[in-house]
């Protein structure tokens, strides 16, 4: 494939500042609009921010659009929308340059799947801000990689419910052939923190409800969704008193729990644990860890065991001038524990909101560190919903909150931080009407997303 190579100027004037976010996520978002709001009228200030998406994605309710709660567009907002004044280019990083300030991108041409030609450009900058997220960590598991279910991005969720009802209607068929059609209702979900949690939730209610309403040949007693974890408790980032609630209201539900018994291998019908146990089944919705991407990873700046960028309370890379880190590539100590802060939503908007502030800063001249902003923020709280109308929650560090409580918490907060009335508005609707009716289990095949994945 040819490539093209087109330098992009930081602006039209030799005079003028570019400013390049790479990411669409909470952080970058969040940095996007305090820089537009401070320089809208500043013509030699250019921002540009690059993500492979061209929306910003709520992630916080992907495992409600797996389990067909919430319509897929509905948590998710077109990156442009928030693009008063700056650019926006959607495209893959391919490298950095922190000592030369450039960078390379590089797109498709064509068909997504099947593109004709790949694009690439040299992109000038002089602040960067590095907001660029994390990948599922495999654990160099690659029969693990090939053959799970992933809840990173929109089109994992869209995959997971094609796939569940697809094995519903596959088991509905097998009524004679019993070990198949055991192997085939049996759901695992490896990793009890966050997303985990949340996923295992989800899915066990719409698989459980599905089943009763419309699979009428389907016993609830064939049933098996189970929840794997190498630790011996459930959300360790919440609180241990907490999470025992989470386990035993999950049990309830139906949720089988294996503990310190993680992962080793998979195929396309079965899971492998570590002591030898093999479970038969076509479903394995990997949760159990993420990690930088290689390009973070490969930067020549500090990193941490886990290879995030290691960052000053300034939320900038220590050796680089003009380079911020946020999110979950970044590793920022938080001055009260010792410990690294960990990757949450609330921790990626407080960490852009700072990382504005200092830019705006150093753009206005006032570089001394009397005019800068620490990074210093307290968790506000934990949260997480386990199923329907069911959530565990921590605020402020001593109010503990469980059951109805919790879930109510855990929606209003998220519906509040909705990125516009649309969406808010789309959401509550979906709410109301999964409160009224049966769930939707039509299943709309998404060939080319598949193929390509396969590609």
């Amino acid at each position: 494939m040819s490539i093209d190579r087109t330098e992009k100027p930081a602006g039209s004037s030799t005079s003028s500042t570019h400013v390049v976010i790479l990411g669409s996520g909470f952080a970058g978002i969040e940095v996007l609009k305090k820089l537009q709001k401070e320089f809208d009228a500043n013509s030699n200030i250019i921002i540009t921010l690059i993500s492979k998406d061209n929306f910003i994605l709520f992630t916080p309710m992907l495992p409600e659009v797996a389990s067909g709660m919430i319509e897929t567009r509905n948590i998710v907002t077109p990156v442009r929308s928030f693009c008063k004044k700056a650019k926006f280019y959607q495209a893959k990083v391919e490298s950095i340059d922190l000592d030369n300030k450039q960078l390379t991108l590089t797109h498709v041409i064509g068909r997504q799947s099947q593109p004709n030609d790949w694009r690439e450009h040299i992109v000038k900058y002089d602040y960067i801000v590095i907001a660029l997220g994390s990948e599922n960590n495999f654990f160099k598991m690659s029969d693990v990689q090939r053959c799970c279910f992933t809840m990173k991005g929109i089109d994992d969720a869209i995959l997971l419910r094609n796939h569940i009802i697809n094995v519903l209607e596959q088991a509905s068929l097998e009524e004679d052939n019993i070990e198949l059609r055991k192997s085939l209702l049996t759901f695992v979900v490896a990793g009890g923190g966050f997303n985990g949690v949340e996923t295992v939730g989800a899915i066990n209610d719409f698989i459980r409800e599905s089943v009763k309403d419309y699979y009428k040949n389907i016993d609830m007693s064939e049933l098996r969704v189970i929840l794997i974890d190498s630790e011996d408790k459930l959300l360790a980032e919440v609180d241990e008193e907490l999470g025992e609630f989470a386990l035993e209201k999950l049990r309830v539900s139906g949720v089988e729990f294996m503990m310190r018994c993680p992962v080793s291998g998979a195929t396309p019908n079965s899971i492998k644990l570590y002591d030898g146990t093999i479970i038969p089944c076509y479903t394995l919705i990997w949760s159990a860890g993420v990690t930088p991407s290689k390009l973070v990873a490969g930067l020549p700046c500090e990193h941490d065991r886990g290879h995030r960028i290691v960052a000053n309370n300034y939320l900038e890379v220590p050796g680089y001038s003009g380079v911020y880190v946020l999110g979950d590539c970044a590793s920022i100590t938080d001055p009260h524990t010792g410990k690294p802060y960990p990757p949450t939503a609330q921790h990626a908007i407080r960490q852009g909101k700072v990382a504005a502030k200092n830019i705006i800063s150093a753009l206005k001249g006032e570089k001394e560190d009397k005019y800068k902003v620490k990074f210093d923020y307290k968790t506000k709280g934990m949260m997480a919903e386990i199923g329907k109308r069911d959530g565990v929650a921590i605020l402020f560090n001593k109010f503990k909150l469980h059951g109805f409580v919790a879930w109510w918490l855990w929606r209003t907060y998220y519906l509040a931080n909705l990125p516009t009335a649309r969406k808010k508005l789309k959401v509550l609707g979906d709410w109301i009407s999964d409160l009224i009716f049966k769930p939707d289990v039509s299943m709309i095949t998404r060939e080319e997303i598949e193929s390509g994945e396969k590609q």
